[in-house]
């Protein structure tokens, strides 16, 4: 393969020579840190014509190399085949504050196939890439998708996550600006994975108090304001399974308190039995037993029995739900929420966890759908710090505190568009310190 550097009068004759159609472009290293600053990542370029060459990227060429590839690729409506695009996006994001906004149809490859339950690492001929491709297609998993892929995935590995990766927090132990890095579908469940790959970096997801104590604003008149939503697996299987008592109990100011007086026929419900049924409750739907939940919680057999009978007697239509997943896997060798997504590396015996799956994979996409939507009604206003799974952290300032919290509660109640039916209930606190958010109560949460 040819590599080149600088020479940009060799770099567009050998773009013009590629044929409308298909091609197939990588980015290295395939986790990449943008706050190394000895990286030299690049760009692997493959035809299927054999025109195989790569652009060592600089912060000298950069501009002119983005300039070329839409002159050149983009503006003849090329299909790019790519795996992991959202790695070079948050490149190109940190290097010039920018989305790199093209208007061609990019496919990526690691994104479908871990849809379709697959994971394998990148292409290495266009050939290749190709056939995964056809693949893809050829089994109705394109089609299926297709518009999820268009309407979540695609804003997600451009724009949305390319900005959250390369928004900071400062880091009071090491005095540096803290990045979170994210896999966009990394999950079995469909949630976006969180790992420390920088070197200036954090995992929101595995925050524990005294991390919690050294992270701080990006600037001393910004707050955080932390949006989360409650009780939303409850919500989700609600309106999956179309359970009316379930959804009549969701229409309740706190979900678990009407659960509590569902279950025992007790009207008050105290703290530690609302906490204590929200511990059992999706458990017992996902198929753990009296005995384990015992075991678990700390209560007697009988105390647990009486719920789990409880449950099951009350809840049919949603338990009937989980468990005609646990039915397919059974039947099938593997999984498909309601939305496409597929699993199918469970162990044997553990069937159950199809159940989880069937509410948990749904649950993961509306968080990306509300992520999506968020971070469009905030961009010219402020920004989104970082996401863990449903919840999400965003600057603000005493200014402009009010309206974020407005727009912010007015998104993330919004109908949701992938699930018609499901309307979602916000928590939001705010503060300057992590560990020390204060709730805001102000309008209809």
């Amino acid at each position: 393969m040819r590599r080149i550097h600088l020479d940009f009068y060799k770099l567009s004759s050998i773009l013009s020579e590629f044929e409308d159609g298909h091609i197939y472009l990588s980015f290295e290293p395939e986790v990449f840190d943008f706050t190394d600053k000895d990286a030299q990542p690049k760009l692997n370029f493959y035809g299927q014509n054999k025109i195989d060459f790569s652009i060592v990227l600089t912060d000298e060429n950069l501009f002119l190399t983005l300039s070329l590839l839409k002159l050149s690729l983009f503006s003849k409506r090329f299909k790019i085949i790519t795996y992991n695009w959202k790695n070079f996006a948050s490149f190109v994001v940190a290097k010039t504050k920018k989305t790199f906004s093209v208007e061609c149809s990019i496919i990526d490859l690691k994104i479908l196939e871990s849809y379709s339950g697959n994971k394998g690492n990148p292409p290495t001929s266009f050939a290749q890439a190709l056939h995964r491709l056809r693949n893809l297609i050829t089994s109705g998993l394109w089609k299926e998708i297709e518009e999820r892929y268009k309407n979540i995935f695609l804003p997600l590995m451009t724009c949305v996550i390319p900005h959250l990766e390369t928004t900071h927090v400062l880091d009071l132990s090491t005095g540096a600006r803290v990045f979170a890095h994210y896999d966009i579908d990394g999950q079995e469940n469909g949630r976006l994975r969180c790992s420390n790959v920088f070197k200036s970096g954090f995992v929101p997801h595995a925050l524990k108090p005294d991390q919690k104590d050294c992270l701080k604003v990006r600037d001393s008149d910004d707050l955080f304001m932390y949006f989360d939503f409650k009780g939303m697996e409850v919500f989700v299987l609600a309106a999956l399974s179309n359970d009316k008592l379930l959804r009549d109990l969701c229409a309740e100011k706190d979900v678990y308190a009407a659960l509590w007086t569902s279950l025992t026929n007790q009207e008050v419900c105290q703290a530690n039995d609302r906490d204590l049924v929200k511990k059992m409750f999706l458990p017992v739907i996902y198929g753990q037993s009296a005995y384990s939940l015992s075991q678990r919680l700390g209560i007697s057999k009988e105390s647990a029995d009486a719920f789990v009978d409880s449950i099951k007697q009350k809840f049919k239509t949603s338990l009937s739900y989980v468990q005609s997943h646990e039915e397919f896997l059974k039947q099938y060798g593997y999984t498909k929420d309601i939305f496409g997504k597929r699993r199918t590396n469970y162990e044997s015996g553990k069937e159950y966890l199809a159940r989880n799956f069937s509410i948990q994979a749904p649950s993961a996409l509306i968080c990306m759908e509300k992520l999506i939507d968020l971070y469009f009604a905030l961009n010219d206003k402020t920004a989104i710090a970082y996401t863990v799974h449903d919840g999400y952290v965003v600057y603000a300032n005493k200014k402009n505190w009010n309206e974020i919290y407005q727009i912010g509660l007015r998104v993330l109640t919004a109908e949701s568009k992938l699930l018609p039916n499901l309307k979602l209930k916000v928590s939001c606190k705010a503060g300057r310190k992590l560990n020390a958010l204060k709730s805001i109560t102000k309008g209809n949460q």
